[in-house]
């Protein structure tokens, strides 16, 4: 019995680190050792687990692919990233989880797997260089990661994230997030407003509402106003475009009540085209691995029909719709896409003269497809001119520095930027 006691202590004693020359003073009791020894244990299991650093993901939009341990503090992050129903066009531009157990303790995370394939092109990448992660320590509250933060890897094409967590839990994403409850939320706050309607106007391949909002003064007659259709979030990891379909609802709800814009103009707005993949931190295809914003052109309905829904939706209005914007977000370049046109054109001069939008190249041509020759390749605003000649035109808005601001978009400047765009929008169809 004696030789157990003593081998248990030089057992825990070892396992955590306290001195193996440790023995009991002749007149200790067994019980007292023992008790010494329980409370050793739960001490050292505590202060253990203290420093135990894990990785999370189980909240909305979290995602993140498998992660590999270098060191303490050091790990390999690959983005899981998601592929289409052919198995091709792979991309990797969202991640979104929290870390926990790193207060004050210098850390290295490698982000991987970024290579991916676009429009069938291999070798492309949205993940760069001069992407800045985002950081918070309550998830409503987010900073961009500084130049000395990030480092890229460009023979291996990762980027490496190298910083100081000032808090026990951080929250590390692509961009800021915007999830089906801040949605959910915004409306909840103008619910009971005059000027807004809501109708489900289908659901999803996981079967959730597809929100159409209709906000106008509705004590005018809509026979005489002009009608501006706004979309957003298309493809699931494309955030900032619903900060700014916030900031433009805000708008219209909070502003133009007050200056007759409402009694003027009827604002159509999908704010939220794929809500499943915003709730499980998708990218840009469904559940059946579809891309929103392909596939315009060939809508099979039982796999595709979030696009049916909102392809009828829209074509119920085609001969009274006198702007169409779908918003995207992209890497490196704010610009508008679409048919040669004046409503375009000013639209375009309009968001240039007025908000952070910089670009120098005028309205982009818009081709008939996004992959010539191939069936199911047209975008939402190629196929809607191509159909209903609809003025549509796509919006991308991108997520690196934009040289207006001096850095990149946070949350104000997006709330900013759909004001902006209300504003613009209505200009170009006056």
């Amino acid at each position: 019995m004696a030789w157990g006691r003593e081998l248990g202590v030089k057992w825990f004693t070892s396992a955590f680190g306290l001195p193996t020359s440790y023995r009991k003073p002749r007149n200790f009791s067994f019980v007292k050792i023992l008790l010494i020894h329980i409370y050793l244990i739960t001490y050292s299991l505590i202060s253990f687990a203290q420093t135990q650093v894990s990785f999370y993901t189980d909240f909305e939009g979290g995602n993140l692919g498998e992660i590999t341990k270098v060191g303490e503090y050091h790990w390999r992050c690959a983005v899981a990233g998601e592929s289409d129903s052919d198995n091709r066009n792979r991309q990797a531009s969202w991640y979104y989880f929290s870390v926990e157990g790193v207060k004050n303790q210098p850390i290295a995370i490698e982000l991987t797997e970024l290579l991916g394939e676009y429009n069938y092109k291999p070798g492309a990448h949205a993940i760069t260089s001069e992407t800045r992660p985002v950081i918070s320590y309550n998830q409503d509250e987010w900073r961009h990661l500084t130049d000395e933060e990030v480092s890229w890897n460009d023979e291996a094409t990762e980027l490496i994230l190298t910083f100081t967590p000032q808090e026990n839990i951080v929250w590390i994403a692509h961009q800021i997030p915007y999830t089906t409850n801040d949605l959910n939320d915004l409306l909840a706050n103008y619910q009971d407003h005059s000027f807004l309607s809501k109708k489900s106007i289908g659901l999803t391949s996981e079967k959730k509402n597809i929100w159409q909002l209709t906000i106008t003064n509705p004590k005018v007659s809509t026979n005489q106003k002009k009608v501006v259709w706004l979309m957003a979030r298309q493809h699931a990891w494309e955030s900032g475009t619903s900060w700014v379909v916030e900031g433009a609802i805000r708008y219209l709800l909070d502003s133009a009540t007050k200056n007759g814009l409402l009694d003027e103009i009827i604002f159509q707005v999908i704010p939220m085209a794929d809500p499943d993949g915003v709730d499980r931190g998708g990218v840009r295809f469904n559940a059946f691995g579809h891309d929103l914003n392909r596939n315009w052109d060939l809508v099979i309905p039982e796999e595709m029909p979030e696009i049916q829904a909102q392809k009828v939706a829209i074509a119920e209005q085609a001969d009274q719709i006198d702007l169409f914007v779908t918003l995207h977000n992209t890497e490196r370049a704010d610009y508008i896409q679409g048919p040669d046109l004046p409503v375009g054109k000013q639209f375009y001069q309009t968001m240039l003269r007025q908000t952070s939008f910089e670009s120098d190249e005028g309205v982009r041509k818009m081709p008939e497809s996004t992959t010539i020759g191939k069936v199911g390749r047209m975008t939402v605003n190629q196929a809607l001119w191509d159909e209903y000649q609809i003025p549509a035109y796509l919006m991308e808005l991108k997520v690196e520095k934009v040289n207006k601001l001096n850095g990149q978009r946070l949350i104000p400047e997006w709330l900013a930027l759909g004001r902006g765009l209300v504003k613009s929008a209505s200009e170009a169809v006056k």
